[in-house]
């Protein structure tokens, strides 16, 4: 079945009304009929199994056929700090990190950040990157869209972020991320991790030295260097690997 987050007030009891973008795509886009039956998404950790009864691009009626509690979000709180990438990069780390399970991004104006960027820029993409969060959460199955914050410079970030905290550089040559992330298993699983990957170029030692200061832990991905839009998605992969979110 199609999934589509809704806004709660979308779902009164077991009446449904839908209208705008939703409404269209169903209607337009997919061109679903009258008894075809849908999930909808609150954004709330519920989802809805509906029947479609009426259909237009303007408005759909339907009526709730079940209202289930929605296992789809990992249950590792998983949030990416990610330096700010040249181009549409930064698309294709919400876009993919969303389908590995990360539950937030943060986007980080590093001291390699290409352009350098104001936090005006971002505002104007955010309508963008959220839609490409909706969409990636509904195809992959979570429950929730993940939250995606204002951009921030790395000073702000190092002071934001929470749980177990680990810093992507190619420079660490003592601690690598998976005995790492072996030996905080247990605090990430309580806690939640924060990662972060710096911009094309890395983060300098300077701001390395930063987040050590601030408790960050700086690892090693391994002899192979990896790309800015790349880094966070492996180590992600790797976190949902341990935790038991990959696999039956």
């Amino acid at each position: 079945m199609h999934r589509f987050f809704v806004a709660p007030e979308c779902i009164q009891g077991v009446q449904v009304h839908l209208d705008g973008q939703v409404s269209r795509q169903m209607a337009q886009v997919l061109r679903l009929r009258t008894g075809e039956r849908v999930v909808l998404l609150d954004n709330s950790g519920c989802e809805y199994v509906v029947a479609l009864q009426s259909i237009s691009p303007s408005r759909i009626e339907g009526e709730v056929l079940e209202k289930r509690e929605s296992l789809g979000s990992p249950e590792v709180l998983l949030t990416l700090y990610q330096g700010v990438l040249k181009g549409g990069k930064l698309d294709i780390v919400l876009q993919k990190g969303t389908e590995m399970g990360i539950s937030g991004f943060v986007p980080v104006l590093c001291r390699r950040s290409i352009p350098r960027l104001s936090k005006d820029w971002a505002t104007g993409k955010y309508p963008r990157w959220h839609s490409i969060l909706t969409e990636a959460a509904e195809q992959s199955g979570h429950a929730r869209i993940p939250m995606l914050e204002p951009l921030v410079s790395l000073r702000e970030a190092l002071a934001q972020a929470t749980g177990v905290r680990l810093m992507a550089w190619e420079g660490e040559k003592e601690r690598g991320f998976r005995e790492t992330l072996l030996e905080h298993l247990d605090r990430i699983r309580c806690e939640g991790l924060s990662l972060f990957v710096g911009p094309e170029g890395g983060f300098d030692s300077d701001e390395v030295e930063e987040a050590r200061d601030t408790g960050v832990v700086p690892v090693s991905l391994g002899r192979r260097v990896l790309r800015g839009e790349t880094a966070g998605l492996a180590m992600a992969a790797a976190v949902m690997y341990q935790v038991g979110e990959l696999g039956c």
